[in-house]
């Protein structure tokens, strides 16, 4: 589905990404992972569209899209959310996601059936109707996912949409994130919320300083000394 080559982006003389190069299959879930500032989210940025690869290629179902902007990426199915969450404030949980839904409907009838649908996929019809600024963090991760669930898309890019929620709404989470993949949609998880991330992965990419340094199922990242010196230091020892 998603064919990453030599990904690169740089700011001035800072390399933030480094000849980044992976594969996703349709259907995977796979963790990208590293420590603080080792380019994941500008990868993100680059994959949907919202920067401009350097170098490098990225083909998504077979076709070129580095430097689409971002609005074009999403039309063709990929979609991502943000880490720190952007809602509109002072208007409801329904209309922040039709702007979404605007993307592929043409009418606001249409656009509010679709909202109150995905509204539903995420458990938040409750909340249909109430503003924005209201919601708890938790319901704002959840708007966040089906503003870009009304892209409808095939590739969602999640960036940590566990952050900062306790134990017990990680799991809630989990289980709404393991639902929308059975239901046929392919995820890349960006996450520091290690038994998020692990329990979900089919694989896990690791990278430190914008280059890829490891890659393998989440038991085999998890026990390579690389990941361990990147996240713990040199002298840190392998559990």
């Amino acid at each position: 589905m998603l064919e990453v080559r030599g990904l690169t982006r740089r700011f001035g003389g800072l390399v933030a990404v480094n000849d980044l190069t992976f594969e996703v299959n349709e259907g995977e879930m796979i963790g990208l992972i590293g420590p603080n500032g080792s380019g994941k989210t500008t990868t993100f940025s680059m994959l949907s569209g919202a920067l401009r690869p350097s170098s490098g290629t990225i083909a998504f179902n077979g076709e070129r899209i580095e430097g689409l902007k971002a609005n074009k990426v999403c039309r063709k199915g990929l979609a991502r959310t943000f880490q720190v969450v952007q809602p509109f404030p002072d208007i409801t949980a329904t209309e922040n996601v039709m702007i979404g839904a605007f993307v592929n409907t043409g009418g606001g009838r249409q656009a509010e059936a679709k909202a109150r649908e995905e509204l539903e996929r995420v458990g938040l019809t409750p909340k249909a109707d109430t503003l924005a600024k209201e919601l708890t963090l938790l319901q704002l991760k959840r708007l966040e996912i089906a503003k870009a669930l009304a892209t409808e898309p095939k590739l969602l890019l999640l960036d940590e949409v566990a952050a900062g929620l306790t134990s017990t709404e990680v799991d809630v989470m989990l289980k709404l994130v393991r639902q929308l993949n059975t239901e046929g949609i392919t995820c890349i998880i960006v996450e520091h919320v290690m038994r998020f991330v692990m329990n979900l992965s089919h694989r896990c990419i690791v990278i430190d300083f914008g280059s890829q340094i490891a890659e393998g199922t989440p038991e085999e990242v998890l026990n390579n000394p690389a990941v361990h010196a990147a996240y713990l230091g040199e002298e840190a020892s392998i559990a």
